[in-house]
């Protein structure tokens, strides 16, 4: 069985009995620490064994939307050329006071690429893991928060929930009655919707 070709929104739909087929993800991220940890942990949660996931651990390219986009524009159509692309990819961004979002969206809708953004910043989906916030919070607010539940600087902590992704999920949903084409309100985090993505490939229920 030849392996379906699966870019932008549509669904990577796996069976348990079918994970041997090679599905090839790529998330390209804001973060140089932060993201990287926490998709290379929830990786090892999940026990991505039977299926290949590129750059599971991010590709830092600096705190620039557009940046994100294009390096994984890059990265992709050298996969391209290698005869073996990429059945998805995704881009970790914040919303932050980046005046290149909007373009950024523009350019990853139209290279067919999925956009996963968190207002103010990717700390927000932390925070979800131990707790609600429905409210208008700002970076600081958070980083002071998170230093709560064993944060110190940009680095993951030992110990961190990564298996509470369901309670994260469900907060997430709880600020998704507002709806923007680019920059969403605060506090919101699209992550969830990647996470979902990379547990059907691994064959995981939803």
């Amino acid at each position: 069985m030849s392996r379906r070709q699966l870019r932008g929104s549509q669904k990577i739909s796996k069976s348990k009995n079918k994970r041997s087929e090679n599905i090839k993800i790529l998330i390209a991220a804001e973060g140089v620490n932060t993201e990287p940890q926490y998709f290379e942990k929830f990786s090892a949660l999940i026990r991505a064994k039977a299926v290949q996931v590129v750059s599971v651990k991010p590709v830092g390219v600096g705190r620039d939307p557009l940046s994100v986009v294009n390096e994984a524009k890059r990265l992709r159509d050298l996969e391209d050329r290698g005869g073996d692309p990429f059945d998805a990819i995704w881009c970790v961004v914040d919303v932050d006071e980046h005046a290149s979002l909007e373009r950024a969206c523009i350019e990853a809708r139209r290279s067919r690429i999925e956009m996963a953004i968190s207002s103010p910043c990717f700390e927000i989906w932390l925070l979800w893991h131990f707790d609600n916030c429905t409210t208008w919070i700002d970076a600081a607010t958070l980083s002071k928060l998170l230093r709560k539940q064993g944060f110190s600087g940009k680095n993951m902590p030992d110990g961190f929930p990564y298996e509470k992704y369901p309670e994260a999920m469900t907060r997430a949903s709880k600020c998704e009655h507002v709806k923007a084409q680019h920059a969403p309100p605060n506090p919101h985090s699209s992550v969830g919707e990647l996470i979902s993505v990379l547990l059907k490939a691994y064959g995981h229920e939803v």
